[in-house]
């Protein structure tokens, strides 16, 4: 009883303390802001795309390799056992699903950084 009576008062004290240093965060944040340049933003574009091919879509196409490597192995293991083998099956679909996720995000990083840029090296409204 004792301990449900502290967790009751101790809740609301935490509730309005870190609600009062949200207000002071939102309060202070001032933006110190320049005009950037199309060479900043070309030159920021070029290392999101030079990120994108030559880190993340390798390393990606590596892990979904190894991934149906260790699922294969999984199957071929437990050929004799219909329930893990099945498992090792299903694991092929979170696979799958690993992949697609992987493809739409390279897919959409490209389409946003080419939106903002307008595919022009400088930002649109700027």
């Amino acid at each position: 009883m004792n301990l449900s009576k502290r967790k009751k008062q101790i809740i609301p004290k935490l509730s309005m303390a870190g609600t009062t240093a949200m207000l002071f965060a939102m309060q202070a944040s001032q933006v110190f802001a320049e005009s950037i340049g199309t060479a900043e933003v070309q030159t920021a574009t070029d290392n999101i795309k030079r990120v994108i091919t030559s880190i993340a879509m390798p390393l990606g196409g590596v892990l979904i390799f190894a991934s149906i490597v260790v699922a294969a192995l999984k199957m071929i293991a437990n050929s004799n056992n219909p329930q893990k083998r099945s498992e090792s099956i299903g694991s092929l679909a979170w696979i799958c699903g690993g992949g697609v996720i992987l493809g739409a995000s390279l897919i959409i990083a490209g389409i946003i950084v080419n939106v903002a840029t307008n595919n022009t090296g400088s930002l649109l409204g700027g």
